[in-house]
């Protein structure tokens, strides 16, 4: 784990604009390659520009850099042009995700995003899927709490109906957020978070993601990054009370006390267990094991997969809230649907079905002694 532990100390150099660690007895491919699996490649530029040894290594990470800035500039203004469009038509939207993590780091370009994501009210759905059409972009995928929009080369955007399932105190919170946003920027119908909630929202996204594929490195610095810009101006009543509330206080202290270890004052001697499962990255046998887990069984496990309960179908087909009797048909146009996904293909189905049938229970049990460490409190499925 010797090159996790340098690019965790190259990161926070990187953050804090200060001198690379040498780094003559690691493997550099090794460096580079867990760098990339967790989206933190363009942290290594100034370690490649002064202590890399090997040459292809450096051209990789400058050239990952660069695709960053560019990336992200092109982000910026498809973003701008975005709001510019929703606020001239008076279009409610909330700016969630990257859009406001990038604000707290040094400099926006230092996170990386996978898509730019917006949540609207569910009356200006349709409005602004057509706005974002007149902008050049394409729909890309129907998910049941967001559609997705490209734009060629790499451009995406994720329109949100919620954010998040479910009817638990979180997802309530959350999907009904705009009576606590603030505004974004000089805008008037553009809002965001407050930095509680923003704190927040972070903790939530990061537990949800441990419950689909894991986590990554970036997950855990974005924590670092917003905890220690909000700090000293933290409204604690507020953030203690909601953590409380979610049932995420054990999550929230475990998580920030890895944060800490790995970007704070104190070197890293030794990661734990918990900290080596999360070093793993995000991989689709985590997903399998947790939620064949938490399903008690492989067989309740694809069931849920194929034929979700009538509260979570709810959520993408309204009709079934006033119509309960058509979920059976809504089953069978869901499954249609994602038999032509162009993100989700049959293929790649059939292979999710195998690694379920091989899911082990020692693997099982790992996942749950993890949730159990950190604090994660298994919620009723309804």
């Amino acid at each position: 784990m010797e090159e996790t532990k340098v690019l965790l100390k190259i990161i926070k150099n990187f953050m804090e604009d200060t001198k690379s660690p040498q780094t003559k007895e690691i493997e550099e491919k090794k460096l580079y390659k867990i760098a990339k699996a967790h989206k933190v490649e363009n942290f290594l530029k100034t370690w490649a520009e002064t202590n890399c040894q090997s040459e292809t290594i450096k051209k990789l990470v400058l050239a990952s850099y660069h695709t960053q800035i560019i990336k992200d500039t092109n982000e910026n203004i498809e973003l701008e042009q975005i709001l510019e469009q929703l606020e001239k038509a008076n279009i409610e939207t909330l700016v969630v995700k990257g859009i406001t993590m990038k604000q707290v780091y040094p400099k926006d370009y230092m996170r990386q995003m996978c898509d730019i994501d917006i949540l609207v009210h569910p009356k200006d759905f349709k409005k602004t899927s057509k706005i974002l059409e007149n902008l050049g972009f394409n729909k890309f995928f129907d998910y049941e709490r967001h559609l997705v929009f490209e734009k060629k080369p790499f451009i995406l955007v994720e329109l949100h109906r919620r954010l998040f399932s479910g009817e638990e105190a979180d997802a309530k919170y959350f999907n009904s957020i705009w009576h606590e946003s603030i505004a974004y920027k000089n805008y008037h119908n553009i809002k965001r978070m407050d930095q509680e909630d923003t704190y927040l929202f972070c903790i939530m996204h990061i537990l949800h993601h441990f419950q689909s594929t894991g986590i990554k490195i970036r997950d855990i610095l974005d924590v670092y990054c917003i905890y220690e810009k909000y700090k000293n101006s933290f409204n604690f009543e507020k953030l203690n009370k909601k953590l409380e509330e979610f049932n995420i206080k054990s999550f929230e202290k475990n998580i920030k006390k890895i944060a800490y270890q790995w970007f704070g004052e104190e070197e890293i001697l030794e990661f734990d267990e918990v900290e080596k499962f999360i070093l793993k990255g995000e991989t689709i046998e985590n997903q399998i094991n947790y939620k064949v887990g938490e399903n008690q069984g492989k067989a309740k496990y694809l069931l849920q997969m194929f034929f979700p309960k009538l509260k979570q179908m709810q959520e993408r087909y309204p009709i079934l809230k006033k119509l309960p009797i058509l979920l059976p048909i809504m089953w069978i146009i869901r499954i249609i649907k994602k038999a032509f996904s162009k993100s989700n293909t049959m293929k790649e189905k059939i292979e999710k079905i195998k690694l379920i049938q091989k899911a082990k229970q020692e693997d099982i049990k790992q996942i749950q002694e993890i949730y159990k460490k950190l604090g994660i409190i298994k919620k009723n499925n309804t």
